[in-house]
């Protein structure tokens, strides 16, 4: 028993490294997080792979990650504001 759970902690917390990977690269945490930690010699090389999901003329807002135009002045999802940006 105790060892099923240490590899389950341990699958889980590999799965951190594709998820972060893929997260900076415009894809969502969590569902590369499960895939990181079912599949990780699989979710890695994926993860190296994946191109960016930025579009030319945008850039994420730092509070909510949407992309908006680089000339916007604020976020329409949230509001946040890009000062200096």
């Amino acid at each position: 028993m105790g060892t099923i759970i240490t590899i389950a902690i341990i699958s889980f917390g590999m799965g951190l490294l594709p998820a972060f990977m893929a997260s900076q690269k415009g894809r969502r945490f969590i569902v590369w997080w499960v895939y990181g930690a079912i599949l990780f010699p699989v979710a890695i090389v994926h993860a190296l792979l994946i191109g960016a999901r930025f579009q030319r003329g945008t850039k994420n807002c730092g509070y909510c990650r949407m992309a908006v135009s680089v000339n916007a002045t604020h976020c329409p999802r949230c509001g946040y504001e890009f000062i200096g940006l």
